[in-house]
């Protein structure tokens, strides 16, 4: 599954999201989202007109998405459906809850081994410890971060979400080193950002299920998610979404508890 095209898909929605009806950027998203599955029949004179709009908007459009121009947008979108099988092959069968449930729990007691107190509280020391903490994710996963994001400020934390090299770029430019963790299941997102990551002299940390021997090399950590003789039985799409919020909450319950024994936070 091509993360990339995968993030073409959220800032679409997220421009939804956050605009005002009735503006260009929100119906040319909203048009985009509902004409999706016929993305090979896009034109950009036909959208213009039965949009109301001009063809420089659409390709305004385009580049704040970060495309060069219309034709490059549309290319992306053409290629997407390459995951539909992948969601299919999982969520397609009419007896789904006994197999979502055997995935579930058999997701989480490999995480329940794998990520135990002590691993919980290196990271929470690393997390408190440095005043920039960046979590660097692609947008499949970006929800999960947000919830954290919001649950961890409450508590005097500030987390920066990134979800591409743009963002990463920009990061860069920061005085201080921050702390940056990584989420990449796959690891085809982080495999994209690695000449980006290897210039930089931040303390680097890396959550994959994929055993590329080049992550050493760049990663001052690595936590694997599933274990080798565990990964034909638990569905990868799971852990896009249970076994990062696993994780997050980990570190959310790891992080009170320490501002608690430091005095910032009244004990329950």
């Amino acid at each position: 599954m091509n993360t990339n095209r995968l993030n073409f898909v959220y800032k679409l929605n997220h421009i939804v999201n956050e605009n005002e009806i009735g503006t260009i950027e929100y119906e040319l998203a909203k048009f985009f989202l509902e004409n999706f599955k016929s993305v090979k029949s896009w034109n950009i004179y036909q959208i213009a007109e039965s949009q109301h709009v001009s063809r420089a908007s659409i390709r305004r459009f385009a580049q704040q998405l970060g495309y060069d121009n219309f034709s490059d947008m549309k290319k992306a979108a053409e290629t997407f459906d390459d995951g539909v099988n992948e969601f299919q092959e999982f969520y397609g069968y009419s007896d789904f809850l006994p197999k979502l449930k055997s995935n579930i729990s058999s997701l989480l007691e490999e995480l329940s081994i794998r990520f135990n107190t002590q691993e919980v509280d290196r990271l929470v020391r690393l997390i408190n410890t440095n005043k920039q903490v960046m979590i660097l994710c692609s947008s499949n996963i970006a929800g999960s971060v947000k919830t954290f994001q919001q649950r961890m400020i409450l508590f005097g934390k500030r987390v920066s979400l990134l979800t591409s090299k743009e963002d990463l770029e920009n990061a860069m430019d920061t005085k201080e080193q921050p702390l940056i963790i990584v989420f990449s299941i796959s690891g085809l997102f982080v495999s994209s950002l690695l000449e980006d990551l290897k210039m930089s002299s931040a303390k680097k940390i890396l959550f994959t299920n994929n055993r590329n021997p080049m992550y050493n090399r760049v990663f001052d950590k690595l936590y694997h998610l599933s274990a080798q003789h565990h990964e034909q039985e638990i569905t990868e799409l799971l852990y896009y979404t249970y076994g990062i919020d696993f994780v997050l909450d980990l570190l959310l319950n790891g992080y009170i508890l320490e501002q608690k024994k430091e005095g910032n936070l009244h004990a329950l």
